[in-house]
Parts: C-alpha cells; structure tokens; sequence
C-alpha cells in the first residue's frame, strides 16, 4: 500500500536541484520522526512525473501492513503537497 505524499510542479534545471533536496529533507523530517517506531515499515519513494509540459515531483510512502497504513491516513490525511514555498524550504498545501 502506498500514498502520494508530494506531488509538486518543479523546474527542469539544475540551478534549482539544492533547493528541492533541501525542501524535500525539511518537508519529510516529520514524517521521519512519526516512521522511527515502525522498525522499516515505511519507505519512502521519490520519483519523477512529466505530465504535459511541466516536471511533476512526486515521493509516496509505501507501507507493509495495513494498521500503520490507516493510522498514517488518519495522522496526515491524503492531500499530498502541492507547491515549493521558498521561504520555509518545505513542500506545501495549496
């Protein structure tokens, strides 16, 4: 089972790479935390997306039993982040 936790338009250029990993660290350090006691039952994925015209950022949780799956939907909900709010460095709702 797994939930897309980040699905964020982002741009094709290299200038920009520092930012995302640094966005991408700041913006999974909470779910880092929560996942601690689950012993590697969740992992995290990331990967790439190219709907269209633009590249789609795109990191999905994967779990191996149900029970931490729905507590994780009920903790974090599904809505995955959307947008790159530069001032926080993190991935955000909009």
């Amino acid at each position: 089972m797994k939930i897309r936790i980040i699905a964020a338009r982002v741009k094709d250029d290299a200038d920009y790479d520092w930012i995302y990993d640094q966005a991408l660290q700041n913006t999974l350090n909470d779910y880092f935390k929560w996942a601690e006691p689950y012993n590697g039952n969740i992992s995290f994925i990331k990967s790439w997306g190219d709907p269209a015209y633009d590249l789609i950022l795109n990191v999905d949780a994967k779990f191996e039993d149900k029970e931490t799956f729905a507590l994780f939907k009920l903790t974090y909900g599904d809505r995955p982040f959307n947008k790159l709010d530069t001032n926080k460095m993190e991935f955000v709702h909009v």
